[in-house]
């Protein structure tokens, strides 16, 4: 482990990795916003940074839910979309894609299944999300 100093005088933990126990393929990830916690501007880099590590870990990941205010992301994170196209199962709920009047972009239009709420409901019940963004 490696400590930095910033110029704000925040010292940094960089260099470490953290042991995730689950095999291939058996992470859920659920996205329900499109941008990270309650600051906008701030959230959404730090949205994208989750995005870059999980697209690292793609391999990993068995399934990805999408609902509420992340459907806004389907037209307008490349870097979601990338993601999309190299996990095996992409579930989008279909209700929230109708409120925001979401675009989906033809590029992953026939990779993820569109489902309503209650389908998107059952998932998270059942396979217990394992990364939750919200």
């Amino acid at each position: 482990m490696k400590d930095n100093i910033t110029e704000s005088g925040i010292k940094l933990q960089t260099g470490f990795s953290i042991e995730v126990n689950e095999s291939a393929e058996s992470l859920v990830v659920l996205i329900k916003h499109d941008y990270y916690s309650s600051d906008n501007d701030n959230g959404r880099m730090i949205l994208d940074s989750f995005l870059d590590g999980l697209i690292m870990t793609a391999d990993r990941i068995k399934m990805i839910l999408i609902t509420d205010s992340a459907v806004k992301l389907l037209g307008a994170s490349d870097k979601l979309n990338d993601l999309i196209k190299v996990v095996r199962l992409t579930m989008v709920c279909d209700d929230s894609i109708r409120f925001y009047n979401a675009s989906v972009p033809d590029p992953v239009k026939d990779i993820i299944r569109t489902v309503p709420s209650s389908d998107i409901t059952d998932q998270i019940i059942e396979s217990r999300p394992d990364i939750i963004i919200e």
